[in-house]
């Protein structure tokens, strides 16, 4: 045969070579022979590349030292570790259990090698850039029911060096053995299966791919904790389409997959998407509630496998378990499509599914017909429906079932004294730890219910009693119900939030006692209370109690690592809480006071860096930082400054980016700054570099909302830098028009949640009013600018602390004079200009320091001597 595989040939030969590569090299000639009665021509290629990888076996071996297989063994030092046994080999690499010996803690994890076969799988690649590439994507995904990656190394040998990651060791079972073993219901393993979804949409977040979804991939512990294990093989989605060559014999390990687990499109050597992992996800759930492959793909030929995968349909889950016919059919249906675009995109869209039916509302898969929701709801409320039927009947039911439930409610009473305990460490947990985990996947909201009803509880803590000696329940508690506040401002339900916060402080309002672990957690609580409260009166436009709050942060944050000096994670809180600080003082107008914050928000972020040079969260941070300088000086109109500033942000945005280019977040604060950065070039008279920063600022908005059009923040970054745009090139009157209609979209979409954003946007209002003034007559102008004025009024009164809106006022007020001035209102406009003097006169610290206050007041002068 040709010694170099086709293109086009090797979709066919791959998956018999995985499945000749998996098999002990004893094993393979035997089913080379099954293969040749099939195809000769197949087994031929086959075994051509059966030697090929043998003789690149051969070669490692002569070239590189390899430390696997039989030269590791039980008490061999990796590092900080001992190795203790080897827990299993795949095709990737081997994984021993050890313990790390260095005296800095104790405790169990998994250490994973590099098969030396694979070494340089890709050519030109050594073994460590392969484990720098899986370490990356490891220690991204920080989530609870991911297995984390603790640390990494490489193991020096006599002639050369192994690659190692050490990840946490899991204790656990297939979650298809656990369920059997523990008889849960239909309910309980949809349940389950919500925290692996939660692990995967984490993932797909951050546009990184599993591709390998089975049981054994996904363990879980005796304390019911699911963990998600070896995104060794994860692609990365920029990578899907890379242009790196390699030899098609090497391509295997890049197209690693579970063929019972596998999408059409791996099978067939197609684009991987999200969708892909969504395929396995409904594969592995189909699993657990049928007990079957829907495919029955356990029970044919390889080649009747590949076949049943990319044309045979699933089984409906209902033909194997009737009881579950209904939504779980239809769900399962569209998980399980051949087409990926007919599929759910991500694990969260399928995760979303499933919680409807857990609550019998109805699923987004199917139509929302007037029977089908009625249904829903109907089993929803099935007491309120059945007493509208069964009148007299369902009164002598209820009168009856109210005796049972009285009885039963005594001996829950009796019941819950004997556990008062129990429950107090669950709430604890529910609202502390388990939050923790939440936390990271945005899904605090999740714990509303449960926080509601504990606050009153929680709250009632005064200090009496046994438990108030007990440092750490009264810690608990605090997180608890900082916790609660947390998940309510991420509802935005601020007011809501304040309770729980000043509860939480009641509690912690004592000083810390216990060694400096007990205090530095004392501390940290102390200021993620104050941080949450701060962050309700800043949203809500209250800068002073914003001012106050995040000054109680930071002096925490100072007494936290005043108690752990060397803790990094205490000095990164300190920088956060200067930055908090600066953004509640800027807000006030104190821009002196601002910039100094800023500026040690900066020195000790730098100050971290020293130690943790490629942390690209506190790289990233740094360059927000520098972001807020650039606005201070913004303000104070000195534009080469802020050129300066934001050009280093944005060199250190665009290097953290190359390394995670998917990551919404940083791709956010990268946009923001490219808007700062054009608009401090368009006040400098520098257009070409203007409209180039701002252009690129709203690709990057645009790419955002790709994957979230409905993020409100996003869309309010793109507003504003579309009306930047039209700022350094007027366009025409429609254009204009269209962008204040999307204002008001974005207005009457978050009128319900959250309708402060809509007085924060009065701001963008004014300037687009200000751009289409040209294009009206007096008349048409004072029509448009009366009733804004008034809004801006109205909303002054409220946020009589908001700087911006003030200013956007006062602008506004200048243009309703000029308007009124033309139509021959002279005395109505003087008074008008008056009225802007006396508001701008009220801030001395801010005129001839703050730009545009400045520029207004100087006008207002300019227009009552011309009147």
């Amino acid at each position: 045969m040709n010694r170099y595989v086709t293109q086009s040939r090797w979709p066919v030969l791959s998956p018999y070579l995985d499945e000749l590569l998996d098999l002990p090299p004893q094993d393979r000639a035997a089913r080379l022979a099954q293969l040749r009665e099939e195809d000769a021509a197949l087994a031929d290629d086959l075994a051509e590349l059966l030697a090929r990888q043998g003789e690149l076996e051969a070669a490692e071996f002569l070239d590189r030292p390899a430390l696997m297989g039989s030269q590791l063994e039980a008490g061999q030092v990796m590092g900080a570790y001992t190795l203790v046994r080897e827990l299993g080999q795949g095709g990737m690499g081997t994984v021993w259990l050890a313990r790390r010996t260095d005296g800095r803690f104790d405790g169990e994890v998994a250490i994973k090698f590099l098969t030396t076969s694979l070494i340089g799988m890709r050519e030109g690649e050594p073994a460590q850039g392969r484990f720098a590439r899986e370490g990356q994507i490891l220690a991204r995904l920080a989530h609870p029911h991911i297995a984390r990656m603790l640390d990494a190394g490489v193991a020096g040998v006599a002639a050369g060096s192994q690659p190692y990651l050490v990840l946490e060791y899991v204790d656990g079972t297939p979650i298809t053995e656990y369920c059997n073993a523990k008889g849960l219901d239909a309910r309980q393993r949809v349940t389950l299966f919500l925290d692996v979804l939660a692990a995967v949409a984490h993932a797909h977040v951050r546009l990184i791919l599993h591709r390998d979804l089975k049981p054994s991939n996904i363990l879980v512990t005796d304390a019911g904790e699911v963990k998600l294990l070896d995104f060794g093989i994860a692609k990365l989605l920029d990578d899907a389409t890379g242009s790196g060559e390699a030899t098609e014999l090497t391509r295997q390990a890049g197209h690693a997959y579970t063929l019972n687990y596998a999408a059409p499109e791996q099978v067939q050597r197609q684009e991987v998407t999200t969708a892909t992992d969504v395929y396995a996800l409904g594969v592995l759930l189909y699993l657990l509630l049928g007990g079957k492959h829907p495919t029955d793909v356990d029970t044919q030929t390889h080649v009747d496998r590949l076949r049943a995968i990319v044309e045979q349909e699933p089984r409906r889950l209902s033909d194997v378990v009737p009881a579950l016919r209904g939504d779980l059919d239809t769900i399962l249906a569209k998980a399980l499509k051949k087409s990926p675009a007919e599929r759910y995109a991500n694990a969260e869209q399928l995760a979303d599914d499933l919680r409807r039916w857990l609550a019998f509302e109805p699923i987004s898969a199917r139509r929302d017909s007037a029977l089908y929701v009625l249904s829903r709801f109907a089993r929803r409320h099935r007491l309120a429906v059945g007493i509208g039927g069964l009148g007299l009947v369902t009164l002598i039911a209820l009168t009856g079932l109210s005796v049972a439930e009285a009885v039963r409610a005594d001996r829950a009473e009796q019941q819950a004294l004997a556990r008062r305990q129990q429950a107090d460490d669950l709430l604890s947990y529910m609202l502390g730890d388990f939050a923790d985990k939440l936390r990271p996947v945005g899904r605090l909201e999740l714990l509303d219910s449960v926080g509601s009803k504990a606050l009153d509880y929680l709250a009632r803590y005064d200090g009496d009693g046994e438990g108030s000696k007990d440092v750490g329940a009264r810690l608990q508690r605090a997180k608890a119900l900082t916790v609660i506040g947390e998940v309510r401002v991420s509802k935005r339900e601020l007011d809501a939030a304040v309770a729980p916060l000043q509860a939480a402080l009641k509690i912690l309002a004592a000083d810390p006692t216990g060694d400096n672990k007990q205090v530095a957690a004392w501390r940290k609580a102390q200021g993620a209370a104050e941080f949450w409260l701060g962050h309700v009166a800043y949203t809500q436009r209250r800068f002073s109690a914003a001012r106050e709050s995040m000054a109680a942060y930071l002096q925490r944050c100072e007494q936290w690592l005043a108690s752990a000096p060397d803790d990094a994670e205490a000095l990164a809180e300190l920088s956060y809480a200067n930055n908090s600080l600066g953004s509640a003082l800027l807000g006030t107008g104190e821009l002196a006071e601002a910039e100094k914050r800023f500026r040690v928000s900066m020195d000790l972020k730098q100050r971290a860096l020293q130690g943790q040079a490629g942390d690209n969260t506190l790289r990233a941070e740094l360059a927000d930082t520098m972001s807020w300088l650039g606005t201070v000086q913004a303000q104070r109109g000195q534009y080469a400054q802020v050129r300066d500033v934001l050009g280093e942000a944005r060199t250190l945005i665009e290097q953290v980016r190359a390394d995670a280019p998917k990551d919404a977040l940083w791709e956010s604060r990268e946009a923001l700054v490219h808007l700062y950065l054009g608009d401090a070039l368009r006040h400098l008279g520098e257009r070409d570099a203007a409209q180039a920063e701002l252009r690129r600022a709203a690709e990057l908005a645009h790419d955002l909302l790709l994957h979230d059009p409905g993020n409100s923040q996003w869309n309010s970054s793109l507003m504003a830098t579309e009306i930047t745009q039209a700022e350094l090139n007027p366009p025409p009157m429609p254009r204009l028009q269209e962008l204040l209609a999307r204002v008001d979209a974005l207005d009457a979409a978050e009128q319900a949640k959250n309708p402060s954003a809509a007085l924060r946007r009065l701001p963008y209002r004014s300037r687009l009013l200000q751009l289409m003034l040209p294009h009206m007559s007096p008349a048409e102008s004072l029509a448009a600018l009366q009733p804004l004025q008034q809004r801006l009024a109205d909303a002054l009164a409220k946020r009589s602390e908001d700087l911006a809106l003030r200013t956007a006022l006062a602008r506004t007020e200048l243009s309703t004079a000029q308007a009124l001035k033309d139509t021959g209102k002279a005395a109505e406009a003087l008074a008008q200009c008056r009225t802007v003097n006396h508001m701008l006169e009220q801030m001395p610290q801010l005129l001839h320091v703050h730009a545009e206050v400045t520029q207004a007041w100087e006008e207002a002068q300019r227009c009552m001597k011309s009147i």
